[in-house]
């Protein structure tokens, strides 16, 4: 049995991005409406950030061991419980729970599905290259996270409707992936792009820590973005602006892997990524301005938070693609490269809170 096509991989973590998102909407939401403090809704990301960073390793080893479609159904399946615990109880703390919940079921997924990824051919049987692999696994959750929160924002007079949606999406995938759960893992030979390189581990070692460190910035301002701008503004004018901005953020990283999908000259050329990654400081520099006391709008915002994404984009895609090269144990290095976005997530909202306070 060959493993799923690519598109429809795709279209799984599609499923699973616009989940996640929506799970992490309604939490905060939750959180919002108790007027919870930063320092208190940094606490709860902690949490279920947590969750995802300690149990990603052990999706990458199941996955390599016990079958790539039977971890990422596991996943599926602990974050279809997460979505029914979050319809059936309500209030802050039981988001809390349901975010831990669902970010330990993403941490079984993402690296059962980044395997089939690795296994996986073209529709008609034939190889494809892996930068486009890597490419189509990031597009799919990316631009699950818009459409995730494209419906959070629709429901956001209804927030916890969410958890309904995000158990629907998480049960698709278990629908979709149950006719391949006893397909073994089916590494491609280690020729070609999947040959072993001796930069490999340093170029390894240098993508995980880019992509900690950006994601320590990212899931900062995603987490407390709008906390930090109702300090400035209305709490009305500080959801529109922080709505505004993290759009802005998402494009920016959906747009950066569309880009490094189809040109492949950044592929063993670390200094390539590097100069797309200069985006930073001009993204920095406004949302430092902002920070001094300048005065929020959505013409700076959104250019600062679209260039902090295509940095992000860049960062992450070296991360996953170096670890997705090594010859074998595709699945396991994929997980510890999710293990230090992991710990990233989770550390960027505590020094955040800390700033705020």
């Amino acid at each position: 049995m060959r493993p799923p096509p690519i598109l429809l991989l795709q279209f799984l973590n599609v499923c699973a991005g616009g989940g996640t998102y929506l799970m992490v909407c309604s939490g905060q939401a939750s959180w919002s409406s108790s007027h919870w403090t930063a320092t208190w809704v940094a606490g709860a990301m902690i949490a279920t950030n947590l969750c995802y960073a300690a149990a990603v390793s052990q999706g990458g080893k199941l996955s390599d061991r016990w079958g790539r479609a039977r971890t990422a159904i596991l996943g599926a399946g602990i974050c279809v419980l997460a979505g029914v615990i979050g319809m059936v109880l309500h209030g802050p703390w039981a988001a809390v729970a349901v975010g831990m919940i669902g970010f330990l079921g993403v941490a079984f997924f993402f690296p059962g599905n980044a395997g089939l990824f690795s296994d996986a051919g073209s529709a008609d049987g034939g190889s494809v290259p892996l930068h486009t692999k890597v490419s189509r696994y990031n597009l799919g959750w990316s631009v699950g996270n818009l459409v995730g929160f494209g419906i959070g924002f629709c429901l956001s007079s209804h927030p916890h409707w969410g958890y309904a949606v995000a158990a629907a999406m998480f049960l698709t995938i278990t629908v979709i992936l149950w006719r391949w759960r006893s397909l073994p893992p089916q590494p491609p030979a280690a020729s070609g792009d999947r040959a072993d390189h001796p930069a490999l581990p340093r170029l390894i070692l240098l993508g995980r820590v880019g992509v900690l460190l950006f994601c320590l910035l990212g899931m900062s301002v995603i987490s407390l973005l709008e906390t930090a701008l109702t300090s400035l503004v209305t709490p009305e004018r500080a959801h529109v602006l922080a709505t505004g901005a993290l759009t802005a953020y998402a494009l920016g990283y959906v747009l950066m892997f569309a880009l490094l999908g189809l040109w492949s000259g950044w592929v063993m050329r670390p200094w390539r990524l590097t100069m797309l990654m200069l985006t930073l400081p001009a993204a920095a520099a406004g949302l430092w301005w902002v920070g001094r006391g300048g005065i929020p709008t959505m013409a700076l915002l959104v250019p600062c938070t679209f260039l902090l994404g295509l940095a992000y984009g860049a960062a992450y895609t070296a991360s996953l693609y170096y670890s997705l090269r090594l010859p074998h144990g595709a699945a396991r290095a994929a997980s510890i490269h999710e293990t230090f976005l992991g710990v990233g997530s989770m550390t960027g909202p505590l020094l955040c809170a800390g700033f705020l306070a």
